[in-house]
Order: structure tokens, then sequence, then C-alpha cells
């Protein structure tokens, strides 16, 4: 339990982050966006469903768990997008392997005992 505890904080933290640099304009996130040739409404729903993705992270270890698998879920969905997207637009290999790596610790939020 405290690994997922753990891992659903600091998956919140770096999607809250990542969010807000998309939500408020930051210079880097700005330039990501032009790179991947998204208009800002779409860059900054993206943004939304991130917070709304850490939301339901930590709300699902305080109440109900289907809101944390659901948030994991939605979460995941956004990386395999944001990985197609890099590769689409041949986007640093850094990025590619973060946005793997990121898929992989939600997946295995997704499978650890709640």
């Amino acid at each position: 339990m405290t690994l997922t505890i753990a891992l659903s904080i600091v998956l919140a933290l770096l999607f809250v982050a990542t969010g807000a640099g998309k939500l408020f304009g930051a210079k880097t996130s700005l330039e990501a966006r032009d790179h991947f040739r998204m208009n800002s409404a779409l860059w900054r729903t993206i943004g939304a469903l991130e917070w709304a993705g850490a939301a339901g992270l930590v709300v699902g270890l305080v109440t109900w768990q289907w809101v944390a698998h659901a948030a994991t879920v939605g979460l995941g969905l956004l990386m395999v997008g944001a990985t197609i997207t890099r590769l689409r637009y041949d986007s640093k290999p850094t990025g590619v392997v973060v946005d793997l790596v990121m898929l992989a610790l939600l997946i295995t939020l997704l499978f650890l005992d709640r």
C-alpha cells in the first residue's frame, strides 16, 4: 500500500507540473506546442486533462478506488498519445523514453494492489 501511495503522489505531482506549463503558457511548453503543431485550445485541454488525472489519483487514495483506476487509465491514454506525437514529429529520443517510463509507471500503478 505504501508503494501505491508514493507512486500516486509522485505521478500526481508530475502531471500537475506538466499540466501547469500547458495551462499557464510556460515558454518551454509553448515551444513544444509549436513543435508538435498543436493549436492552443488542444494544448490547454491536454493540460486540464493532466490536472484532472492528477486529482483523480489523489481522490482515489482518499475515497473511491475506481476514480484512481479511471484516472490512471486516462493518464495512460494521454501518454500513449504523447508518445505517438513525439514519434510523429521526430522529437528527441529522451522525450519518447520519458513518455514510455511514465506510461510504465501508470501501468504499474494500475496493477498494484489498492
